[in-house]
């Protein structure tokens, strides 16, 4: 939909949905709320602040396709974008976040780039075929929650590979050799980085998951939840153990498996990723990989700075480490 069909339906002139677009003043605040609210469903990027005339300015692109794992992780994302701002009001920098779903070709043309030092980019629900269009960042950028390989930009991202191990690590320590996985529905890097580690630690730790015992799960709450009473339903069976991509999922899916009478962890251990808020409330207690997203957004920060003082620096991928946090989803083995 472009401006004008947008200004249409907001019973607007064009020149108001630009205004509001580009964070302009003229425009009374329940009108602008109401057009930003169209602009955002549409795919428009929206900066949340005045266009910066300083050359100390940072440009963050919160960039969704489908949202969910953006908007609905239970403030993962967020902490990752608050230790930016902190970050830069510690360094005394401006930090200016855009908004995009969907369109990002199209938004990265409309950004004036000589208004920024540098950009972040959030890239969770950023797919390989998005990843050319990078190459239209005229400055140094730094991605964040996607490790981007094969793409010689610098990331910053959880260290997807040995959070898994320790998850598994943890369930056959306990004596479980029979591990059923929890996945995704949605496609993005992490989820693929992590379906690689699991498989490769299943084998590694002598232990088996059987194709049957691979669910797809829609990765929010009320959808992972749903998905699971399907398999549940249809007589699906489980082992002894579980491990899920991330916390929502696990949850989600433990909520169904208590629906359906099964124990947790008496019946099956489940084990989870990222050690959202909810983990830690959750009964039973949800055992996770604890993911610092403050140091992610942190790091990013650090790193975007770097790049900016030494433009040659591209393609280097860091790896932030997560840590084992036990609690009561997770029991030893009982024959």
């Amino acid at each position: 939909m472009n401006q004008k069909e947008l200004a249409a339906l907001a019973g607007v002139s064009p020149a108001t949905v630009s205004l509001v677009l580009n964070n302009k003043k003229g425009v009374g605040e329940e009108k602008r709320r109401r057009i930003l609210a169209l602009l955002k469903e549409n795919g428009y990027a929206v900066s949340q602040e005045e266009s910066p005339s300083s050359t100390d300015s940072i440009l963050l692109i919160k960039y969704s396709t489908h949202g969910i794992l953006v908007e609905e992780n239970a403030g993962f994302v967020s902490a990752i974008i608050d230790s930016i701002q902190a970050g830069c009001l510690k360094k005394g920098l401006q930090l200016s976040i855009r908004f995009v779903k969907n369109n990002l070709a199209e938004a990265l043309e409309a950004i004036h780039f000589p208004n920024y030092q540098g950009v972040i980019l959030l890239g969770t629900e950023l797919l390989p075929s998005d990843y050319p269009l990078l190459e239209k960042i005229p400055l140094p950028h730094v991605v964040v929650d996607n490790e981007m390989p094969s793409c010689p930009c610098c990331s910053v991202v959880m260290d997807n590979d040995r959070g898994v191990r320790e998850a598994l690590f943890h369930l056959a320590a306990l004596g479980h050799r029979e591990i059923a996985y929890f996945s995704s529905s949605l496609p993005i890097q992490n989820f693929a980085d992590r379906s690689r580690a699991f498989h490769q630690a299943v084998q590694e730790l002598g232990m088996t998951c059987l194709p049957q015992h691979e669910f797809k799960l829609q990765p929010s709450l009320m959808g992972a939840c749903g998905s699971m009473e399907t398999y549940l339903e249809q007589g699906s069976s489980l082992p002894s153990c579980a491990f899920a991509d991330n916390d929502t999922i696990a949850i989600g899916a433990m909520r169904a498996l208590q629906k359906h009478g099964i124990r947790i962890p008496q019946d099956i251990s489940v084990i989870g990723f990222d050690d959202i808020q909810y983990a830690s409330i959750h009964s039973p207690t949800l055992s996770t990989i604890r993911i610092p997203r403050e140091v992610i957004g942190t790091v990013a920060l650090e790193h975007l700075q770097l790049c900016i003082a030494s433009p040659e620096i591209t393609g280097v991928k860091t790896r932030i480490s997560g840590v084992l946090i036990p609690r009561h989803s997770t029991a030893a083995l009982t024959l």
